[in-house]
Parts: structure tokens; C-alpha cells; sequence
């Protein structure tokens, strides 16, 4: 029973990498296209256009075409990417509590309040990283609940 309860956690694991994958590809793929005139360029903006602002200023570019979402958002995919990447070699069921959510949460949103009131400008690098932590943390809160509520109720139920 062990055996299947980890297989369906790589399994599950593999599925969140894959589909963080394919949406942050989507994400720089200004980088694979050297033709500024994509023709899917308009869709795939309006398809991350529900996930992020887009303020062309606040977007990294490459070829000369900005990035689908900003850099924060940049970050937060990365992260979540990054950490979902790392949980395939990490075999084991963890719980990850909500006050390490909080505590990588809280420089992203240090970072965004110090911008509102114009303590600086916006530093792309500095937003990727702290979106970059922000990302990571609610990607292993939200698969940590997800695996702890399947695998509890496998328990409940034998």
C-alpha cells in the first residue's frame, strides 16, 4: 500500500511539473521566436492577460517582445516551477505550514507596499526574486494540502 501511495505522489508530482511547465513556456516564449510578428503572440497575451496586469514596464523582454506577465509574476512561475522540479527527488509526504507561507510571503509584500508609496522605483531583478519566493511557497502550501487531504482520506478509508 506504501508503494502505490508514492507512486500516486510522483504521479501527481510529475502532472503539477509538467502543466508549470507548459504555462511557463508560454510564459518566455518571446525567447523561442525570432520573428517579432508571431501570430499567436496576441492570443497568448490575452490568455495571461487573467493572471497578470502587464504593464510593459514592468516585463522583461527578450528579441525585443516583452514577456507575457511581469517580472513578479515571472517570478512567482519560476518559483513554483523550481519547487515543483524539486519535489520529484523529494520522495517523502510533508506538511508545509502556513507560517512559512507567511514569513515568504512578507518580502513580496514589503516590496509592493514600499513601491506604492515610492520608496524607490521598480527593480525588475528584486520583484522576480521576492515573486520568485512568494511563488515557491504557495506552490508547496497548496500541493502539500492537496497531498495531505488525498492521502489522509486513503487512510480514513481502509
Amino acid at each position: 500500500m506504501l508503494r502505490d501511495q508514492i507512486s500516486q505522489q510522483k504521479l501527481l508530482r510529475l502532472g503539477f511539473l509538467f502543466l508549470i511547465a507548459i504555462w511557463f513556456l508560454g510564459i518566455i516564449s518571446p525567447c523561442f521566436n525570432n520573428d517579432s510578428t508571431n501570430a499567436f503572440y496576441p492570443f497568448q497575451k490575452q490568455i495571461y492577460s487573467t493572471v497578470c496586469h502587464q504593464n510593459l514596464n514592468k516585463s522583461f523582454n527578450c528579441n525585443d517582445v516583452p514577456y507575457l506577465v511581469c517580472a513578479r509574476c515571472t517570478g512567482i512561475y519560476a518559483g513554483a516551477l523550481i519547487s515543483a522540479f524539486f519535489l520529484i527527488i523529494y520522495s517523502k509526504q510533508f506538511i508545509f505550514k502556513t507560517k512559512y507561507l507567511i514569513m515568504l510571503s512578507a518580502p513580496m509584500l514589503l516590496d509592493v507596499i514600499l513601491l506604492n508609496f515610492g520608496a524607490y522605483n521598480y527593480i525588475h531583478s528584486l520583484s522576480a526574486i521576492t515573486g520568485l519566493l512568494f511563488g515557491s511557497s504557495v506552490f508547496l502550501y497548496i500541493l502539500s494540502a492537496i497531498e495531505n487531504l488525498l492521502y489522509s482520506k486513503s487512510k480514513n478509508n481502509k
